[in-house]
Order: C-alpha cells, then structure tokens, then sequence
C-alpha cells in the first residue's frame, strides 16, 4: 500500500479510482493552477456558496494558495507524488497587489467574479505572458518539490487531449478548441517540466479516447478505463522503482 499526493484535474484523479481499493490518497488539490499557487494568497469574501463541498475546498484553496503549504505538510506521508497539467487550461485572473486566480467554473459559480476589482485582467493559457508566469511558477514547484524530498518522488502525466469516442462521436469542444490546437499549447508547457528534472510521462496517443459512458460524460479530457488502466500501471511501477530506497510502506498492485 502507498500514499499517493494528487495534484491536478480530473485525469489524474480518475486514474486513482483504479487504485483506491489498495492504495491511499493521503492528499488532493485541485483546480488550482501553479500560477495561482505560487502567488500570495488572496481574501475576496468566503466561498461557502457552492452546492459540494469539493467545489468549495477548490476554491478556497485556490484564493489560499493551498499547493505549496500542503506539499510541506504532507510530505513525511507521500509516497508519490502525481499530477496532470489540467487545471492551467483554464487560464488566470490577474488580481491588483500581485496577487493571481484561477479562472475556473467553481469561481465563476460563487458570484465572487462580479466582485474582482476592475483592474482585474484575464491571462490565457497558451499565450506567451502565461507561459512566463507559468515558468516561474514551475520552478517554484521545482523548488518546494525538492526542498521537500519530493522531486524524485514526482510524476507528470501528459495527456494528450481527443476529439472522439471510441466509438466515433464527437466530443464537446472546451472552448471552441480542437484537441491538436490544445495538444499545441501544451507542448511547451511539458518540455518545460521535463527540463526541470521532473518524471513526465506520456500517454500513448491511441488510448486518448473519450467515452459516453464516463461518469462526467464525453470531454477531451475524459477517457475510456483502458487509460487509466494504464496510468495506474505507470503509478506502480515507479513506485516498485523506489521501494528498495523507501522507508514507507510496501507496495502492492
């Protein structure tokens, strides 16, 4: 059995449902992208408003800058730590006292939109002013990665994105994107990762297939079992790889 730390978007997360029976998941953050979290925290009203908690702690997180503080503390109990690049698609609010936000659905449904300053602007994803934001924010998860004993303990999953089922439909588009413009964008974004130091690993092309019969319906970013079969394949077998250096517990499939 081991801990695995989640940080991330719905890929990952989906993955570890294939491995829940055996494995813990000591620790998740979500719909936070690292731009957000490496920036200061910010204090625009309370968030209780949603209708799950999940939503909630989302966005509470992401006004807290929850990531790095949580990596420090759980740290001592992680095995691994695994996490997708999901959450950035979404882009980032750029707030008056340097402050950033992620853009996300969760933020949107609190009202607390409404209530950013003028000064506010939106930062895409994919454009240049992000992808120099997202760079510093990437080292910085480098850095509380290492300093936490967590960087050869780290996995990245790049997740090609789709346009189809497996049985031929076409999915909803986010944002009017095709899978190769959104598989474009993100290029950089890996390449930048892995000349970090950090373990990205790539799922292979044929197994980017959505399904009708995923719990969240058809996305690009929604796939068949077969996917995250595979990723949890991935997960044990770096996870075998450490064992012989690892003080934790024992792993098993």
């Amino acid at each position: 059995m081991a801990n695995i730390f989640i940080y991330g978007g719905c890929v990952t997360r989906d993955a570890f449902e294939h491995m829940k029976d055996d494995h813990v998941l000591v620790h998740y953050v979500a719909r936070q992208s690292l731009v957000s979290a490496a920036s200061p925290a910010t204090t625009i009203l309370s968030v209780d408003t949603l209708s799950t908690g999940f939503q909630n702690r989302s966005v509470r997180g992401d006004l807290q800058s929850s990531l790095h503080p949580s990596i420090t503390r759980f740290a001592p109990k992680t095995d691994l730590f695994v996490f997708d690049l999901l959450s950035e698609r979404l882009g980032v609010y750029r707030v008056p006292g340097g402050t950033y936000i992620t853009k996300s659905v969760e933020l949107a449904k609190t009202g607390l939109v409404a209530t950013l300053p003028r000064a506010a602007i939106v930062i895409a994803f994919g454009t240049d002013e992000h992808f120099n934001l997202w760079k510093a924010a990437a080292d910085a998860l480098a850095a509380r990665l290492r300093t936490a004993g967590l960087l050869d303990r780290a996995l990245l999953f790049e997740v090609p994105w789709t346009d189809v089922t497996i049985t031929g439909e076409v999915v909803p588009k986010f944002r009017g994107w095709d899978a190769s413009h959104a598989n474009k964008l993100y290029a950089r974004y890996y390449a930048y990762m892995r000349s970090l130091g950090i373990r990205v690993v790539s799922v292979p092309e044929e197994l980017a297939l959505s399904t009708t019969s995923h719990k969240w319906g058809p996305s690009p970013y929604h796939f068949i079992d077969e996917t995250y079969i595979w990723m949890k394949h991935q997960i044990l077998g770096i996870l075998e790889s450490l064992a012989p250096s690892s003080a934790g517990p024992s792993v098993s499939a």
